[in-house]
């Protein structure tokens, strides 16, 4: 006695419904990339991370002699890019 297998069809994908009127009215919402201004603001403020973070690995890993020397210099830098990048991004609500 055998016993016969039938195939297995295989199965299409739901089709999606068109979309109805009232969904047309929606837009994309579309992330607006700012100006140049904003970017570089972005930008400066990145910096100033970096720089905080390769002075404290940097002392961690290294005797360096001038460490008082390299924390004020990094910190000055720091403060410098983390402001400037601030002043750049900020939105008024009137501009």
């Amino acid at each position: 006695m055998t016993v016969r297998r039938e195939k297995a069809k295989p199965q299409k994908p739901p089709t999606k419904k068109p979309q109805e009127a009232e969904d047309n009215n929606i837009e994309p919402q579309v992330k607006d990339s700012g100006t140049w201004k904003e970017n570089l603001g972005r930008y400066l403020i990145d910096i100033s991370k970096y720089v905080v973070t390769g002075v404290i690995i940097t002392s961690t890993f290294k005797e360096l002699d001038d460490r008082l020397l390299l924390f004020i210099i990094s910190f000055v830098i720091a403060i410098s890019a983390l402001i400037a990048g601030l002043i750049l991004t900020n939105k008024r609500k009137g501009n």
